[in-house]
């Protein structure tokens, strides 16, 4: 397992990273994140990873103008989720993402979320894309030059 370390201030801990160099989006645990058992709620995981996987997507060059140019653009197929540790109200953490393989129409991405207190992974999870025909709906190659964009790799 490739690891990446940061200290985020001098009161948390090292965090490490599944892999090197991974896209990393601050976020703060906020009231309406939380559920009924006051920890963060699961559905807002998932919105995350949307908005993390499309944050990543615009870094790299992939913004909704350039799907559009393209024709088509990426649904999930599959999300897996694995709850590690409760968070809470005020919790900092960092969201990191990168792509997985990605190989003619079909590419995946993992997630890793750490609370920046304790160094705590949260949450790992994995999703399954499909680049799609945006009028036909169907499965769409995927252009080499946004696979060497996005820098798939393992981990």
């Amino acid at each position: 397992m490739n690891t990446s370390f940061m200290d985020h201030s001098a009161d948390s801990q090292p965090i490490a990273f599944d892999v090197a160099d991974p896209f990393v989006i601050e976020r703060t645990v906020v009231a309406d994140d939380v559920d009924v058992l006051e920890h963060l709620n699961n559905a807002v995981v998932v919105q995350w990873m949307e908005r993390a996987a499309y944050a990543h997507s615009c870094h790299v060059g992939y913004d909704q103008q350039a799907y559009e140019k393209l024709g088509a653009t990426f649904v999930v197929r599959k999300h897996e989720i694995e709850y590690l540790v409760q968070a809470y109200e005020g919790d900092a953490l960092l969201h990191a993402t990168w792509p997985g393989s990605m190989e003619r129409f079909t590419a995946t991405r993992r997630h890793q979320i750490v609370r920046v207190s304790d160094g705590k992974t949260i949450v790992r999870a994995h999703t399954t894309w499909i680049f799609i025909d945006a009028k036909t709906s169907r499965p769409k190659r995927m252009p080499a030059q946004m696979i060497a964009a996005f820098r798939p790799r393992q981990g």
